[in-house]
């Protein structure tokens, strides 16, 4: 039974990752942008003046430091974000006009989403739900921690 729940839930959020990594990609193929330069973007508008460097987007998001960095210089090309500082992994990176405008119509469209994914839900179910998810997520973490440390202790005996 446990193990039949294990595959349901990877696959319910595999698959729920992959709807929004598609929704993302759409609405914003009117400028050319994928979804990881939408989530550099988002995550960007969030912090606002406080700016992110190309670790912190790395370490929160998961996504691989080349990627970031390529997304991250394309962002800049098309005058969407800019950055200050000298070194590359250090310098902070934050939103220009022109990409805290994109980043306001992505909001619209999450609260759109959000709304249609959720208005069936009440608020106690929704934060029950993100309570159970966000445990869920901490103690994959420590699986993760664990499982990974004694791959590592057997490929050194």
């Amino acid at each position: 039974m446990k193990e039949s729940r294990f595959e349901l839930f990877d696959g319910l959020i595999s698959s729920a990752g992959k709807t929004i990594q598609r929704i993302k990609t759409n609405k914003m193929q009117k400028y050319g942008l994928g979804s990881t330069h939408t989530t550099c973007l988002c995550k960007l508008g969030k912090v606002g003046a406080q700016g992110l460097t190309q670790k912190e987007l790395t370490e929160q998001e998961g996504i691989d430091r080349a990627q970031i960095s390529r997304v991250l210089r394309d962002l800049e090309n098309r005058g969407l974000v800019q950055n200050a500082g000298e070194s590359a992994y250090k310098k902070k990176y934050y939103l220009t006009e022109a990409g805290a405008e994109i980043v306001g119509e992505m909001n619209e469209i999450i609260l759109e989403i959000n709304s249609y994914v959720s208005d069936e839900f009440s608020d106690e179910e929704m934060a029950a739900f993100y309570s159970v998810l966000h445990r869920i997520n901490e103690n994959l973490k420590k699986a993760e921690e664990k499982y990974c440390r004694q791959a590592k202790e057997e490929g050194t005996k």
